[in-house]
């Protein structure tokens, strides 16, 4: 477009020239006049389009408007919040094991002493004192437990233990002697003790039974 502009003035500038020359030769002026009056405007819309075309370049490529991007964030989903299972009651403890019992039978049946008196001397009275007890089963053993109790001071003494022995096939028991005086005695005691209750209680060797204190036995000790 940009070459057409030079080559279309130069027609223009061609045909003035022209015309220029024709009117100066000896015509009829108002016919002429019209005819060139009539070429300028003709050449000068001419003109005019290829300088309007020229003016106003064609569009350049519209791009498309820039869409605005958008960062893509993670979506959080409310999740129900449920309370934990009440602790308080907190953890219950497991339910305690059953003691266990050897036999469904009363494992102490019966419990006998050969005398409720004994002494120290033996010119005073017997000076021994035999326990015996009748068990359901005797492989379980049996212990025996015992002391003195002043009956006139209430002085008791600590709990001395010995371990009843297998009279037969469903006793267990136990012979204490006294006699200091020959030297034969298997217990003791300190001096001035007086009278006293002899108390004793035999508990199975398993320690899982026990029979009640027994306190109906008198023993006299020897006043030193």
């Amino acid at each position: 477009m940009k070459k057409l502009l030079p080559f279309g003035l130069a027609i223009l500038v061609s045909l003035i020239v022209s015309l220029a020359c024709q009117v100066s030769a000896p015509t009829d002026s108002g016919l002429e006049s019209t005819q060139i009056a009539l070429a300028i405007q003709q050449t000068s819309m001419a003109l005019q389009q290829i300088t309007g075309t020229q003016s106003e370049p064609p569009p350049a490529n519209v791009e498309a408007p820039v869409q605005p991007t958008y960062t893509l964030y993670p979506t959080y989903t409310m999740q129900e919040i449920i309370p934990p299972a009440q602790q308080a009651q907190e953890t219950e403890p497991p339910p305690a094991a059953p003691a266990p019992t050897a036999t469904t039978d009363k494992l102490f049946q019966k419990v006998t002493t050969d005398r409720t008196v004994f002494y120290c001397v033996p010119s005073t009275g017997p000076t021994t004192l035999t326990i015996t007890v009748e068990m359901s089963d005797i492989d379980r053993g049996a212990t025996l437990f015992w002391r003195l109790e002043g009956k006139a001071s209430g002085t008791k003494l600590d709990w001395e233990i010995v371990d009843m022995r297998r009279a037969s096939s469903n006793t267990r028991s136990y012979t204490f002697d006294a006699n200091s005086w020959e030297g034969t005695n298997n217990f003791f005691y300190p001096p001035l003790m007086g009278e006293s209750w002899f108390e004793f209680q035999i508990i199975s060797n398993d320690g899982l039974e026990r029979t009640e204190v027994f306190a109906n036995v008198t023993f006299f000790p020897c006043n030193q």
